[in-house]
């Protein structure tokens, strides 16, 4: 099966929107149709990036007692 990757730039000739995903029985593999550049991909899920939009995981925030103190209307 074969799979083209839009807006992907080769790494060897620079080209854009030349790769192109192959599955086979050795694995899958990315192949530039330009310049014939070709290398294996990791298998399993890929990492994704950590962006300014990913949350993260914030550390558990102790509670706290807050005291409100009102004044009286004539020292405002």
């Amino acid at each position: 099966m074969r799979r083209f990757i839009a807006g992907a730039i080769c790494p060897e000739c620079r080209a854009a929107d030349r790769i192109v995903v192959e599955e086979d029985e050795s694995g899958r593999r990315r192949r530039c149709v330009s310049c014939g550049y070709a290398d294996l991909l990791p298998e399993g899920p890929a990492t994704e990036p950590a962006t300014r939009l990913s949350r993260r995981r914030r550390a558990e925030a102790s509670a706290a007692v807050v005291r409100i103190v009102e004044r009286p209307d004539d020292e405002r």
